[in-house]
């Protein structure tokens, strides 16, 4: 007996999943042959799609290759193909496409007059069917107010495309539709402007109608495209600090770091206040404002960029040293003392891995009167007497380097 209810089981899984396979199948062939039929009929009619979106029997909407027009075949029956509905009208006319509750209405103009397309199913397909129209609508009248860029890359906002984005890799001009409220078009270059890109999160700021904030962006793939083309870019036209992480644009002040794979962060040094190096980031702090910018680094580069800040400080009191004849000595490990024999100065420089905090001080050579060493609570420090009766104090982590400074300053008095 318990035998026989095993068998019976198993046969009637057995015709289940025949059953179930058996409908699939047929479920596919109807669809394929919906598809062959609906594509017959846009090919009559001349109309050669792109996309075509089937919503059910009642409705199939296919839009043309070139995103100008859309076809729209109402109440089709695969028994009697030749029986349907058919309407056409440019996507340009669409005034609207809005959703409600689990209908879709899509607000166009035909002949002069106010229509509504009804949609009364919502599904993700239909969503990134619609979405692909706004898209393609809102690039082609980017590229239309800047015919001189190529826009190769296009994304929005969300599937409703409340902004659109283009970017053109040759100029890295980063295009922005704002198609809702008083429609208007922006252009900037992201190499001009502040930026925080990281794809780990999907995170993406940048400024928009004059203020940096986060932009929402529908295509995953878009980002790390931009990052990539971007990037690229950075690295042909910019001075190479450290591969693949630091790079900067001497003349518009500029640095751009990146971990080489998910982030990529421009920092204007103008416009920064202080940089603080902490365990596994680098924060920097905004003129005038609350807001600071964290970049997460892991040490080397954290190091890699506090050396590169020093170089910069460096490069505020000469844009080159002769290091034949000039000595740049560190005195301690966020200060130097400078023998600059190409303008015949001394120069004590203090806080050189700070943006802040950084000063110095020249001292002529003409103007030295005398220098001795001291030692001052286990410190080895060098006074310098100048003639204008000032006492500067250069503080030395070694007596060895304090000895080997006075020894240079003794040499350019008997000069």
């Amino acid at each position: 007996m318990i035998l026989l209810i095993i068998f019976l089981t198993v046969i009637a899984i057995i015709l289940l999943i025949g059953s179930l396979f058996f409908i699939i199948k047929y479920s596919k062939s109807i669809k394929a042959r919906t598809q062959e039929a609906i594509q017959y009929i846009l090919d009559s009619k001349g109309f050669y799609s792109k996309k075509i979106l089937i919503v059910n029997s009642r409705i199939i909407i296919a839009l043309n290759r070139d995103s100008s027009m859309l076809a729209v075949i109402k109440n089709f029956n695969l028994n009697i193909p030749t029986i349907y509905e058919y309407e056409m009208f440019a996507t340009s006319f669409i005034t609207s496409i809005e959703q409600k509750s689990c209908l879709f209405n899509i607000h166009y103009i035909k002949n002069g007059l106010h229509k509504t397309l009804h949609i009364n199913t919502i599904n993700k397909e239909i969503k990134n069917f619609f979405y692909l129209v706004l898209k393609e609508m809102c690039a082609k009248k980017i590229k239309q107010k800047y015919p001189e860029y190529n826009f190769t890359m296009t994304s929005a906002s969300d599937w409703g495309c409340s902004y659109v984005w283009a970017y053109a890799p040759k100029n890295c001009i980063f295009a922005y539709f704002k198609s809702m409220d008083n429609p208007q078009i922006f252009k900037i270059n992201l190499l001009r402007e502040y930026f925080t890109i990281d794809t780990k999160y999907n995170y993406f700021e940048a400024p928009i109608l004059g203020e940096a904030q986060q932009l929402l962006i529908y295509e995953k793939d878009f980002l790390s495209k931009l990052l990539n083309l971007l990037f690229e870019s950075i690295k042909e036209k910019f001075l190479i600090v450290s591969e693949n992480k630091i790079y900067y644009d001497n003349y518009k002040e500029t640095v751009y770091l990146s971990n080489g794979i998910t982030s990529l962060q421009s920092i204007k040094l103008n416009e920064t206040e202080e940089v603080l190096y902490q365990d596994n980031r680098l924060v920097f702090i905004p003129y005038g404002s609350a807001k600071t910018i964290t970049f997460f680094a892991n040490k080397d580069l954290i190091q890699e960029f506090e050396e590169f800040i020093v170089t910069y400080n460096l490069r505020k009191i000469a844009n080159e040293f002769n290091y034949k004849t000039d000595k740049l000595i560190n005195t301690t490990p966020n200060t130097k003392f400078i023998i600059d024999k190409t303008r015949s100065r001394l120069v004590y420089c203090a806080s050189l891995n700070s943006l802040s905090k950084f000063s110095y001080i020249n001292i002529a050579f003409d103007n030295i009167e005398d220098a001795k060493t001291e030692i001052n609570n286990f410190s080895n420090f060098v006074r310098i007497y100048t003639k204008n009766k000032e006492i500067i104090d250069v503080t030395c982590k070694k007596h060895e380097v304090a000895q080997y400074i006075l020894a240079q300053i003794k040499s350019i008095i008997e000069e």
